[in-house]
């Protein structure tokens, strides 16, 4: 993977659900780079044409992120962990 990090939320697996639905993954700028996603229990996969695959694995208290970048996306890799950085650091911890 080329980007792996654990975010602590403080909040229960199935409110954080909701939060990334509602409130993360309506965001242009999170959309942009990972595109089409679908959960698989509290596992949201996603893929684009800039994320070759990836996951949010959501359980009580933490997000843990993996992210395996396409070519393109290697090129763009200090971006997406800067909107990571940066999306996950407003929810609540």
């Amino acid at each position: 993977m080329d980007i792996e990090k654990t975010f602590p939320t403080g909040t229960p697996a199935d409110k954080m659900k909701e939060i990334l639905v509602n409130d993360v993954l309506s965001r242009q700028d999170v959309q942009m780079f990972f595109g089409d996603t679908s959960w698989e229990g509290n596992t949201l996969k996603f893929s684009s044409g800039l994320v070759s695959e990836g996951s949010f694995s959501v359980v009580d208290n933490e997000v843990k992120v993996a992210v395996d970048l396409s070519m393109f996306g290697k090129m763009a890799k200090s971006q997406i962990e800067g909107t990571l950085e940066k999306t996950f650091s407003k929810l609540p911890a």
